[in-house]
């Protein structure tokens, strides 16, 4: 309270000078007392109310003074309110970058910090591959990972969370390589490229991921390409190695001509409805020994006499295999038939359409874009489906080919232009499974009458003629011969198929392969010499298919749509094609897989028949790319008989030499240096491979680069899409079985 003694015939503004003047009211008192006056009376006198001066005179008096002798920084200081740092504005563009690194580094730092005594709780990252920009595919990922460690920082744990990246493979290369430059880069000036463009992936990711607030221990996060990852999945390798499980060999694998390299099964994604060109083609039947007829057990009346000039007709998706034929498979329980064609005069077959005018397609273009772009307005109004949308723009690429080509597109079940098949004469005999003979005959166009009928096995033991040669091939039995579908007997080329492969082990047959690492024919058989060069998934398909209509052999052709592998990268077509590749023996490893998979709690539930079925379903792993950024595969190959050198002792010293310089050291260090010390003076009987691991192999081992004992308890948690059931989660269950983890040997805990 400020008490004011207002004299007679003295103004109220004196008084209060007088007063301040005097030090008995200060003029911080005098504003606070008038800045309630407009409540109640702040000025009290002790004079008769006859000498005082009303409330509103005395205020107005002293306003001039109050003016005066305040400042705005004297009034905000006498307001007595909280005092925080939080700023009254946003600021977002400052504040969230902060916020978020506190929640995303420095919390986790703190936790770890705090709680070193408590339970650990790790949840292992799977490597996202560092190439691109992030997606909301990377956000739901994280966000699920984030929230499952969240809650167990609140359950009282200690969260190890180490995100990881991903970063060899074929993607990061081809990113890597410049137009025009590929031939002419040393794999040493590849591999920098490719490590530079990664780093460039992990450091923008990172940020992303920091900047989403994700909690995890970003400041040493691990990646594939780390010398000491690089080593410990080396370690693996001997490991496995040790255990007898690698072994190297000529097997059909995936192999895609665009990447030039080989492909394991989860490389691999299917396209449903995949355009191939399928072929009836025919294989007279030369004069088989009597001895074959009597083993078979038939009237020679009904069925042997009838075989007589026939040809039998195999069918195949895939006629740019023909010139690697080394067979004809049947099964010796179906029943087959003779059939005769009949006088009736065959359909004409279609000949080549018209081509359209470049304007009318245009139009055609310009009106199916106008389709296209009303089916994704329609999908983003929630109206339309995804699948109308892809039919639509399926529709439009294959007119934009046809503009550009001058060809028209051709649908499933047009015969292809110029490869209408040979005339079928009258009388001409044919061999087909008796429940495919209308079939057949729908296809040729031309009736046809049943001769005979006689049992698989009274074929086996015969030739036929190969149809660009006429090269005998003999006719065999094989359980994957089915009358479901085609003609009931098979083409077999066993370099480009497994199970033609599996005949050809078994009958001793050549596993020809005609195709080189581009998918082009070469001349390695007398039937492939003329389509050198071509490729098989284009001009020299269509070739084949000419040399058979030629030759009186192409009994019918028409486009086919089937499901067909792809490269998942290069989003290309892949072939079958036979080359020495290092593989695992995964039918040994089965039962320890399995075994460990059941110590796995699985959720949902229905994961684990799905990746059970994967595991059973696989009997080798093909480890070896034929690529230049990866992990070397540290095999050695002697200079003259081309054996292969791969033991423990020398993958544990390129590992050593790993770990300290990098796999970089496999390109710049020489054979002797690469060598164990005891085998240098026989460096020049050996020089190095070429060939890098499968990424799988280099994302799977990460339980044992990441989770090794010296570094953190085993996982409790992976989480990852169901995707990985055929990918990241089956290469970690395999390499951890395989390096002997399934037996309670292994290093890691990724179970």
């Amino acid at each position: 309270r400020v008490w004011l003694t207002v004299q007679p015939r003295r103004s109220t503004e004196s008084v209060a000078e007088a007063a301040i003047r005097d030090g008995r009211l200060s003029r911080l008192q005098l504003v606070r007392s008038l800045e309630f006056s407009t409540e109640r009376p702040r000025m009290r006198c002790c004079q008769p109310p006859a000498a005082r001066h009303c409330r509103r005179t005395a205020t107005a008096a002293l306003r001039p003074l109050l003016r005066s002798c305040t400042t705005k920084a004297r009034l905000k200081a006498s307001l007595n309110l909280p005092k925080t740092s939080f700023s009254l504005h946003a600021k977002v563009a400052e504040t969230e970058p902060r916020l978020a690194r506190q929640l995303a580094v420095d919390h986790y730092e703190r936790q770890a910090a705090q709680r070193g005594g408590a339970d650990a709780f790790v949840l292992h990252d799977g490597p996202p591959y560092a190439n691109g920009d992030l997606h909301m595919g990377h956000f739901l990922n994280k966000a699920l990972k984030d929230i499952i460690n969240r809650a167990a920082l609140l359950a009282g744990h200690r969260v190890h969370f180490r995100p990881g990246w991903d970063c060899h493979g074929l993607p990061i290369e081809m990113k890597a390589i410049q137009a025009g430059e590929a031939e002419s880069l040393s794999p040493l000036a590849l591999r920098a490229r490719a490590a530079e463009c990664a780093r460039e992936a992990v450091a923008a990711q990172r940020e992303s991921f920091v900047r989403w607030g994700v909690l995890g221990d970003w400041e040493a996060p691990y990646t594939t390409m780390a010398p000491e990852y690089e080593a410990a999945q080396l370690g693996v390798l001997q490991a496995m190695l040790r255990r007898g499980l690698l072994f190297r060999g000529e097997r059909p694998v995936h192999w895609s001509p665009a990447s030039r390299t080989a492909l394991a099964e989860a490389e691999l994604e299917y396209a449903d409805r995949h355009v191939s060109t399928a072929a009836h083609v025919a294989f007279p039947l030369l004069e088989g020994p009597p001895a074959a007829a009597a083993a078979a057990d038939f009237d020679p009346f009904d069925g042997g006499s009838a075989l007589e000039g026939a040809a039998v007709v195999v069918w195949t998706t895939t006629p740019w295999t023909i010139p690697a034929n080394q067979a004809v498979c049947v099964r010796e329980d179906l029943t087959y038939a003779v059939v005769e064609a009949s006088d009736v005069q065959p359909s004409q077959l279609p000949s080549e359409p018209a081509l359209p005018a470049a304007a009318e397609v245009e139009e055609r273009v310009r009106a199916q874009g106008e389709v296209v772009r009303a089916a994704k307005a329609a999908l983003k109004e929630g109206r339309g489906s995804k699948a109308e949308v892809e039919a639509g723009v399926a529709a439009l690429l294959r007119l934009k080919s046809e503009l550009q080509s001058g060809k028209p597109e051709l649908q499933p079940g047009d015969s292809p232009p110029n490869l209408n098949a040979s005339p079928l004469p009258h009388g001409a005999r044919l061999v087909v499974a008796a429940s495919l003979v209308d079939a057949l005959s729908e296809a040729v166009g031309t009736p046809l009458v049943v001769a005979a009928t006689l049992p698989g096995a009274a074929l086996i033991g015969r030739h036929c003629a190969h149809p660009l040669s006429a090269r005998p091939v003999p006719v065999l039995h094989a359980e994957h011969v089915t009358d479901d579908a085609g003609t009931g007997l098979v083409h077999t080329a066993p370099g480009h198929g497994p199970e033609d492969f599996a005949v050809g082990v078994a009958h001793g047959l050549a596993a020809a392969c005609p195709v080189d690492e581009k998918g082009c024919f070469t001349a390695a058989t007398e039937e492939a010499a003329g389509f050198a060069g071509e490729s098989v998934l284009d001009d020299g398909n269509e070739a084949v298919l000419t040399a058979l209509r030629e030759g009186g052999s192409l009994l019918a052709a028409a486009r086919h749509e089937h499901r067909y592998p792809y490269d998942w990268r290069s989003k290309t077509p892949v072939i079958f094609r036979t080359t020495p590749q290092w593989f695992v023996r995964l039918g040994d490893l089965r039962g320890e897989a399995l075994a460990a998979l059941h110590a796995v709690e699985m959720r949902p539930p229905a994961g684990r028949a799905r990746l059970e079925a994967f595991v059973r379903g696989r009997t080798e792993w093909c480890l070896s790319r034929q690529r230049s950024w990866g992990v070397p595969l540290p095999a050695f190959y002697h200079v003259e008989t081309g054996e292969a050198l791969l033991t423990e002792e020398t993958v544990e010293h390129v590992a050593s030499l790993v770990s300290t310089h990098g796999s970089d050291c496999w390109w710049r260090l020489s054979e002797a240096e690469l060598l164990p010390p005891r085998m240098r003076h026989e460096a020049a009987s050996w020089r190095k491979g070429g060939d890098t691991l499968d990424v799988w192999f280099d994302s799977g081992a990460s339980w044992a680069a990441v989770l090794s004992p010296d570094r953190c308890p085993p996982a409790d948690l992976y989480l990852e899409g169901s995707d990985q059931h055929r990918g990241w989660f089956q290469s970690s269950l395999l390499t951890y079985a395989g390096a002997g983890g399934g037996r309670g040997g292994g290093g890691g805990g990724a179970g």
